[in-house]
């Protein structure tokens, strides 16, 4: 959901795997231990949220209430800026610093991560919130990633959610961005978490064009743990960007998605002169399963603004396939 301009400046990464760093559990149980006597139970992982002690477990609704009303600059802006809810999000105490440990992990497809897979010390600017959701038997885990680099005093730029069960890490998910560029342009995403744990993500981009509103998606947490698409409701979905079947409130049967690729290398593809791909998709349950297939996304643009012109876009010549099972990413080869 980022656009292409920022993500072109994150680093590469095989779509095989993101990389996600973890926290060490560890150094988590003995730090439980030695606190026995103040909260042993509200930071476990294990207990979810049938821990008797439920101090740490974050109330829901938690974020930015009524995203699908802030429209335009004028009404997206104040909440953007809402120093209120800044102290509020910072409120999670994020305070737990990433150690060397790590696991790989998948996560959606076109939302790229923003660590090395060959980082190996303590990361300062990367956190773990004690605070936590509860959901069933799993915890869902705040993480923060902190800008330090050109400002005098780090900020949040990155929230991510990390969903864990029996101290292992399941799956993902990005929550919030803060990214303030040169000359004004800036990208923000914004959440919302209900009292039934759909999340809400709106995107706002401000640039020459000045202000970008993107489509307000929900997710949701499966029973597997895996965070997957939530839609209102059931039947044949529609955008510029997807279609195909909603079942259950997840993506269901065969899909047709013609988004912005991130893992495209432009340079090592250069008959490509944009980053889109048309992608035909198979899910279950909300889960990638099968064979996906990546085509080259052939299109039209408009002369005076150069945006694409939608009803124009059609399927090009094959570019890579990926194999999924069970929403795991097995396999992926380039033609």
């Amino acid at each position: 959901m980022v656009s292409p301009q920022y993500q072109t400046s994150m680093p590469k990464i095989n779509i095989a795997c993101f990389t996600v760093l973890f926290f060490l559990f560890s150094c988590y149980s003995k730090a439980q231990t030695e606190n026995k006597a103040t909260n042993t139970e509200a930071h476990s992982t294990d207990k979810g949220s049938n821990s008797s002690n439920t101090g740490n477990c974050v109330s829901l609704p938690f974020g930015y209430s009524d995203l699908s009303k802030r429209t335009t600059a004028d009404t997206a802006l104040p909440i953007i800026q809402n120093e209120n809810k800044l102290k509020e999000i910072n409120s999670l105490q994020f305070n737990k610093v990433i150690q060397k440990d790590f696991v790989i992990l998948p996560e959606e497809y076109g939302v790229p991560f923003p660590f090395s897979k060959n980082i190996n010390e303590k990361y300062d600017q990367i956190k773990i919130s004690s605070d936590y959701l509860c959901y069933g038997d799993y915890s869902l885990y705040f993480m923060a990633v902190y800008n330090t680099v050109r400002y005098a005093e780090p900020f949040i730029e990155k929230i991510y959610l990390i969903s864990t069960k029996g101290n292992k890490p399941i799956d993902m998910k990005r929550l919030y961005l803060r990214h303030e560029g040169e000359m004004g342009f800036a990208e923000y995403t914004l959440f919302n978490i209900d009292k039934n744990h759909i999340i809400s993500l709106q995107d706002y981009e401000f640039s020459e064009s000045p202000f970008t509103l993107k489509p307000l998606y929900k997710y949701q947490v499966l029973p597997s743990g895996k965070f997957s698409r939530y839609f209102d409701r059931d039947g044949l979905y529609k955008n510029d960007e997807e279609q195909g079947m909603v079942k259950d409130h997840k993506k269901e049967g065969r899909w047709i998605e013609t988004k912005p690729n991130s893992f495209i290398d432009l340079q090592q593809y250069p008959e490509f002169t944009d980053p889109y791909t048309y992608l035909e998709a198979e899910y279950k349950n909300g889960l990638p399963v099968g064979t996906w297939k990546f085509y080259k996304l052939l299109q039209k643009y408009n002369e005076e603004t150069g945006e694409p012109i939608i009803n124009t876009r059609k399927k090009g010549q094959l570019i890579y396939t990926e194999v999924y099972k069970n929403g795991v990413l097995e396999k992926q080869k380039f033609q």
